[in-house]
């Protein structure tokens, strides 16, 4: 296997283990995990990673550069780098994954080395089965998640509502404020989140609407929050709605649905099941409560996307949970449950938990309370 990344992806981290925010060189031998490092960072490579082997960028380039005879002070580029390290490490043929750099692996292959994609591009497809230590850092990245929603909570019970406005600490809370106490609040619990949603009324019908403006009394909010740890690159992803005031008897009853279907969802999912059965479920019981789903319009509406998806050191990754998954959940894949409802005129619902399955079943790794209607 040949990696030319930085830790931004997430083959790399998994292969190396090591934090490096800017792109190298890295590949194996048989077993065998070879890392190439500038000098300032050779002793932490050495000390912290995942390598057998550490490599100096500059005694390789040196190499490399009498092996193509290369006039003085010209330095070697990364393709007469990896054919000097193929031909020294007598490697024929290197395996790639789906983010390696496109322009580097085409002069690879006219210099001769042969550079094959990896199965749907799926390097490391260890990655879809989560060791001990790696459920403990997702159920920690939902702790940071829970931190969020908590003070969501206790943000829209301390506010007051004037002329139809949640007003909080003498002011107007807005989508905005909302992300802003998340943020803090996700990392006090080590975990950075970015891109978090806080969508109140018709914006939350817009799944990835990350809401703006003031929030309302009397409407839905859908507060989606999936930050990353900064110690160890992996994720948390949960989403709860809340409502500030009184609601109305359909969006208790919308709500309600949503909270069932979620735990129908949780109930199916087991070692052997199909993403695709799991989404077929509850699928089925929204359209047996009565709520109507239109799926591929300019404005869907009802339930019309995936139950749910795999993570870990991205958010978004395998399994496949979604409709028409042929893809059968094994012990030790975490994936999330994550049903909703959104109809234009009544606002948006989701929750949304991450789950880890056991050879028994399953067990839920994230926790937070589902009070979502606050005087």
């Amino acid at each position: 296997m040949l990696f030319h990344a930085s830790s931004d992806d997430p083959d790399m981290l998994y292969f190396s283990r090591f934090r490096a925010s800017d792109p190298y060189l890295a590949f194996t031998l048989g077993n065998k995990k070879i890392g190439l490092t500038v000098p300032m960072e050779y002793s932490r490579m050495s000390k912290e990673s995942a390598f057998d082997e550490v490599l100096l960028l500059p005694e390789i380039r040196e190499a490399a550069a009498k092996r193509f005879k290369l006039a003085a002070g010209v330095v070697p580029d990364d393709c007469q780098l990896v054919i000097h390290l193929a031909e020294l490490y007598q490697i024929d043929e290197f395996q790639v994954g789906s983010r390696f750099p496109a322009g580097l692996a085409f002069k690879l292959k006219d210099a001769g080395l042969k550079i094959t994609a990896a199965e749907n591009g799926n390097l490391l497809p260890q990655r879809l089965i989560k060791t001990a230590a790696e459920v403990e850092s997702l159920r920690k990245g939902n702790r940071a998640s829970a931190a969020g929603l908590r003070v969501v909570a206790k943000t829209l019970a301390d506010s007051k509502i004037r002329n139809g406005l949640v007003i909080h600490e003498g002011r107007t809370l807005t989508s905005e404020r909302l992300r802003e106490l998340i943020s803090i609040a996700t990392l006090a619990e080590g975990a950075v989140a970015l891109h978090t949603i806080a969508a109140s009324g018709d914006q939350g019908c817009d799944c990835h609407n990350a809401g703006y403006g003031p929030i309302r009394a009397g409407e839905l909010i859908v507060v989606d929050i999936f930050p990353r740890r900064v110690d160890d690159g992996y994720w948390g992803d949960m989403t709860r709605t809340f409502l500030k005031g009184t609601a109305s008897d359909a969006q208790r009853r919308m709500v309600r649905t949503v909270k069932r279907a979620h735990e129908l969802g949780i109930s199916v999912i087991k070692p052997g099941v199909t993403g695709g059965k799991v989404q077929d479920a509850v699928e089925a019981f929204f359209a047996k409560e009565g709520y109507k789903t239109i799926k591929n319009s300019r404005e869907p509406e009802g339930f019309f996307h995936a139950i749910g998806h795999g993570i870990g050191l991205e958010v978004h990754e395998g399994p496949s949970v979604r409709p028409g998954s042929i893809q059968k959940l094994k012990k030790g894949m975490v994936v999330t449950m994550e049903p909703g409802l959104y109809y234009r005129g009544l606002g948006g619902c989701r929750i949304e938990d991450v789950v880890h399955v056991t050879a028994g079943g399953n067990e839920k790794i994230s926790s937070a309370p589902y009070k979502w209607e606050i005087p």
